[in-house]
Protein backbone atom coordinates (compact mmCIF):
# COMPACT_ATOMS: atom_id res chain seq x y z
CA UNK A 1 0.00 0.00 0.00
CA UNK A 2 2.84 2.48 1.02
CA UNK A 3 4.06 1.61 -2.60
CA UNK A 4 1.12 2.70 -4.47
CA UNK A 5 0.80 5.84 -2.11
CA UNK A 6 3.81 7.12 -3.30
CA UNK A 7 3.15 6.54 -7.43
CA UNK A 8 -0.36 8.51 -6.33
CA UNK A 9 2.06 11.33 -4.75
CA UNK A 10 4.30 11.34 -7.85
CA UNK A 11 1.46 11.46 -10.14
CA UNK A 12 0.04 14.54 -8.13
CA UNK A 13 3.63 16.53 -7.68
CA UNK A 14 3.56 16.93 -11.98
CA UNK A 15 3.99 20.00 -13.47
CA UNK A 16 3.85 21.11 -9.56
CA UNK A 17 5.99 24.12 -7.82
CA UNK A 18 7.77 21.43 -6.02
CA UNK A 19 9.46 20.35 -8.86
CA UNK A 20 10.49 23.27 -10.16
CA UNK A 21 11.79 24.64 -6.57
CA UNK A 22 13.83 21.52 -6.43
CA UNK A 23 15.94 22.30 -9.78
CA UNK A 24 15.82 26.13 -8.79
CA UNK A 25 16.44 26.16 -4.78
CA UNK A 26 19.83 24.49 -5.23
CA UNK A 27 21.15 26.35 -8.37
CA UNK A 28 20.65 29.61 -6.61
CA UNK A 29 23.57 29.13 -4.50
CA UNK A 30 25.69 27.59 -6.87
CA UNK A 31 25.04 30.54 -9.12
CA UNK A 32 25.67 33.00 -5.68
CA UNK A 33 28.89 31.54 -4.38
CA UNK A 34 30.58 30.89 -7.90
CA UNK A 35 29.43 34.80 -9.30
CA UNK A 36 31.06 36.15 -5.72
CA UNK A 37 33.65 33.97 -6.05
CA UNK A 38 34.36 35.07 -9.70
CA UNK A 39 34.23 38.76 -9.16
CA UNK A 40 36.68 38.64 -6.26
CA UNK A 41 38.98 35.92 -7.65
CA UNK A 42 41.21 35.84 -10.90
CA UNK A 43 41.98 33.27 -13.47
CA UNK A 44 45.04 32.74 -12.10
CA UNK A 45 44.24 32.87 -8.67
CA UNK A 46 42.57 29.85 -8.72
CA UNK A 47 44.42 26.36 -6.80
CA UNK A 48 43.58 23.86 -4.80
CA UNK A 49 42.56 25.73 -1.74
CA UNK A 50 40.64 27.82 -3.63
CA UNK A 51 38.28 24.73 -4.85
CA UNK A 52 38.25 23.58 -1.34
CA UNK A 53 36.67 27.11 -0.24
CA UNK A 54 34.23 27.15 -3.21
CA UNK A 55 32.91 23.84 -2.26
CA UNK A 56 33.10 24.52 1.25
CA UNK A 57 31.15 27.79 1.08
CA UNK A 58 28.24 25.80 -1.17
CA UNK A 59 27.60 23.62 1.18
CA UNK A 60 27.35 26.13 4.06
CA UNK A 61 25.19 28.68 2.35
CA UNK A 62 22.92 25.46 1.42
CA UNK A 63 22.94 24.35 4.99
CA UNK A 64 22.14 27.20 7.17
CA UNK A 65 20.22 29.61 5.05
CA UNK A 66 18.42 27.15 1.57
CA UNK A 67 18.19 23.57 2.62
CA UNK A 68 16.20 25.32 6.08
CA UNK A 69 13.84 27.48 3.64
CA UNK A 70 13.60 24.81 1.15
CA UNK A 71 12.22 21.81 3.53
CA UNK A 72 9.88 24.36 4.80
CA UNK A 73 8.64 25.59 1.14
CA UNK A 74 8.74 21.54 0.20
CA UNK A 75 6.73 20.01 3.16
CA UNK A 76 4.07 23.07 2.66
CA UNK A 77 4.03 22.50 -1.25
CA UNK A 78 3.62 19.30 -0.30
CA UNK A 79 1.19 18.75 2.09
CA UNK A 80 -0.80 22.39 0.74
CA UNK A 81 -1.69 20.34 -2.00
CA UNK A 82 -4.20 18.29 -0.13
CA UNK A 83 -5.45 21.44 2.49
CA UNK A 84 -5.75 23.42 -1.15
CA UNK A 85 -7.94 20.91 -3.02
CA UNK A 86 -10.06 19.76 -0.22
CA UNK A 87 -8.38 15.99 -0.84
CA UNK A 88 -7.95 14.68 2.52
CA UNK A 89 -11.30 13.11 2.66
CA UNK A 90 -10.70 11.79 -1.22
CA UNK A 91 -7.64 10.38 0.01
CA UNK A 92 -8.97 8.76 3.78
CA UNK A 93 -11.69 7.30 1.28
CA UNK A 94 -9.38 4.99 0.13
CA UNK A 95 -8.07 1.84 1.93
CA UNK A 96 -5.72 3.14 4.04
CA UNK A 97 -4.53 4.64 7.89
CA UNK A 98 -3.97 8.34 8.67
CA UNK A 99 -0.71 7.22 9.71
CA UNK A 100 0.21 5.51 6.09
CA UNK A 101 -0.78 8.64 4.50
CA UNK A 102 1.39 11.17 6.73
CA UNK A 103 4.59 8.47 6.40
CA UNK A 104 4.43 8.61 2.57
CA UNK A 105 4.60 12.24 2.50
CA UNK A 106 7.33 12.58 5.21
CA UNK A 107 9.16 10.21 2.88
CA UNK A 108 8.48 12.31 -0.17
CA UNK A 109 9.49 15.15 1.17
CA UNK A 110 13.09 13.58 1.93
CA UNK A 111 13.02 12.53 -1.18
CA UNK A 112 12.85 16.10 -2.68
CA UNK A 113 15.27 17.27 -0.09
CA UNK A 114 17.94 14.50 -1.22
CA UNK A 115 17.40 15.25 -4.69
CA UNK A 116 18.30 18.62 -4.17
CA UNK A 117 21.17 18.23 -2.07
CA UNK A 118 22.47 15.94 -5.12
CA UNK A 119 21.90 18.16 -7.82
CA UNK A 120 23.77 20.74 -5.31
CA UNK A 121 26.21 18.78 -6.08
CA UNK A 122 25.61 17.91 -9.73
CA UNK A 123 25.39 21.71 -10.55
CA UNK A 124 28.95 22.73 -8.52
CA UNK A 125 30.48 19.93 -10.92
CA UNK A 126 29.10 21.54 -14.20
CA UNK A 127 30.18 24.65 -13.54
CA UNK A 128 33.88 23.57 -12.54
CA UNK A 129 33.82 21.16 -15.54
CA UNK A 130 32.55 24.67 -17.47
CA UNK A 131 35.36 26.45 -15.95
CA UNK A 132 37.94 24.19 -16.65
CA UNK A 133 36.98 24.57 -20.33
CA UNK A 134 37.93 28.19 -19.89
CA UNK A 135 41.15 27.44 -18.93
CA UNK A 136 41.00 27.77 -14.81
CA UNK A 137 43.25 25.76 -13.24
CA UNK A 138 41.65 22.38 -12.15
CA UNK A 139 43.92 21.17 -9.44
CA UNK A 140 41.30 20.24 -6.54
CA UNK A 141 38.87 21.03 -8.46
CA UNK A 142 37.04 17.77 -7.61
CA UNK A 143 39.41 16.87 -4.29
CA UNK A 144 35.99 17.90 -2.16
CA UNK A 145 34.22 15.09 -0.16
CA UNK A 146 31.04 16.37 -1.80
CA UNK A 147 29.50 12.77 -1.58
CA UNK A 148 30.00 12.36 1.62
CA UNK A 149 28.18 15.73 2.27
CA UNK A 150 25.36 14.99 0.63
CA UNK A 151 24.67 11.92 2.64
CA UNK A 152 25.62 13.46 5.76
CA UNK A 153 23.04 17.22 4.99
CA UNK A 154 20.53 14.60 3.94
CA UNK A 155 21.04 12.42 7.39
CA UNK A 156 21.05 15.50 9.62
CA UNK A 157 18.06 17.47 8.10
CA UNK A 158 15.68 14.53 8.86
CA UNK A 159 14.45 16.17 12.45
CA UNK A 160 13.51 19.77 10.79
CA UNK A 161 11.87 18.30 8.27
CA UNK A 162 9.78 16.19 10.99
CA UNK A 163 9.03 19.23 12.90
CA UNK A 164 7.85 21.21 9.03
CA UNK A 165 5.95 18.07 7.76
CA UNK A 166 4.29 17.86 10.64
CA UNK A 167 3.07 21.72 11.10
CA UNK A 168 2.35 21.88 7.08
CA UNK A 169 0.24 18.59 7.82
CA UNK A 170 -1.83 20.16 10.93
CA UNK A 171 -2.11 23.86 9.79
CA UNK A 172 -3.50 24.41 6.35
CA UNK A 173 -1.98 27.92 5.95
CA UNK A 174 1.10 27.89 4.60
CA UNK A 175 2.36 31.15 5.98
CA UNK A 176 2.58 29.84 9.28
CA UNK A 177 5.19 26.69 8.08
CA UNK A 178 7.02 29.12 5.82
CA UNK A 179 7.26 32.01 8.71
CA UNK A 180 8.57 28.58 11.33
CA UNK A 181 11.21 28.33 8.55
CA UNK A 182 12.21 31.79 8.30
CA UNK A 183 12.55 32.18 11.82
CA UNK A 184 14.49 29.67 12.83
CA UNK A 185 17.13 29.92 9.61
CA UNK A 186 17.08 33.27 11.38
CA UNK A 187 18.79 31.51 14.57
CA UNK A 188 21.08 29.65 13.26
CA UNK A 189 23.28 32.43 12.76
CA UNK A 190 22.89 32.93 16.62
CA UNK A 191 22.92 29.89 17.99
CA UNK A 192 24.73 27.44 14.79
CA UNK A 193 28.07 28.22 15.87
CA UNK A 194 28.06 28.51 20.17
CA UNK A 195 27.80 25.25 22.27
CA UNK A 196 23.96 25.73 22.08
CA UNK A 197 24.10 24.20 18.80
CA UNK A 198 23.19 20.62 20.40
CA UNK A 199 19.28 21.90 21.06
CA UNK A 200 18.89 23.33 17.77
CA UNK A 201 18.31 20.85 15.33
CA UNK A 202 18.34 23.91 12.58
CA UNK A 203 21.91 24.03 12.93
CA UNK A 204 22.79 20.23 13.24
CA UNK A 205 23.03 20.11 9.11
CA UNK A 206 25.57 22.77 9.17
CA UNK A 207 27.58 21.28 11.72
CA UNK A 208 27.68 17.15 10.26
CA UNK A 209 29.30 19.01 7.25
CA UNK A 210 31.00 21.95 8.21
CA UNK A 211 31.95 21.02 12.09
CA UNK A 212 35.62 22.23 13.28
CA UNK A 213 36.32 19.06 14.30
CA UNK A 214 35.29 15.22 12.66
CA UNK A 215 33.70 14.63 16.40
CA UNK A 216 31.58 17.09 16.70
CA UNK A 217 30.52 16.14 12.89
CA UNK A 218 29.77 12.63 14.03
CA UNK A 219 27.63 13.79 17.13
CA UNK A 220 25.77 16.21 14.97
CA UNK A 221 24.66 13.18 12.81
CA UNK A 222 24.29 10.87 15.63
CA UNK A 223 22.05 13.97 17.57
CA UNK A 224 20.00 14.24 14.20
CA UNK A 225 19.42 10.60 13.47
CA UNK A 226 18.40 10.08 17.17
CA UNK A 227 16.11 13.60 17.72
CA UNK A 228 14.62 12.47 13.96
CA UNK A 229 13.72 8.79 14.81
CA UNK A 230 11.99 9.83 17.81
CA UNK A 231 10.21 12.88 16.31
CA UNK A 232 8.76 10.66 13.56
CA UNK A 233 7.60 8.45 15.70
CA UNK A 234 5.97 10.92 18.30
CA UNK A 235 4.29 12.86 15.54
CA UNK A 236 3.11 10.05 13.55
CA UNK A 237 1.24 8.65 16.23
CA UNK A 238 -0.01 12.26 17.53
CA UNK A 239 -0.95 13.23 14.28
CA UNK A 240 -2.14 9.87 12.56
CA UNK A 241 -4.87 9.98 15.84
CA UNK A 242 -6.05 13.80 14.82
CA UNK A 243 -8.94 14.29 11.96
CA UNK A 244 -7.46 16.37 9.20
CA UNK A 245 -9.51 19.61 8.88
Amino acid sequence: MLSKLLRVELLKIRRSLALLMVLVCPLMVVVLVFGVGLKQTGMADFHEKTWFAVWQTCTALWCYFMLPLYIALITGLLNGNEHKNQTWRLMLALPISLRQLYIVKALMAWAFVVAANLLLAIYIFLVAAVLGLLGYPMLGAFEYPIWHAVLAISLACFPILIIQHAISWRFSNIVFPLATGVIATMGIVQLGSSKYWVYYPWSYTLMAVNGSAPDMQQKALLLATGLGAALFALTCYWLGKREVS
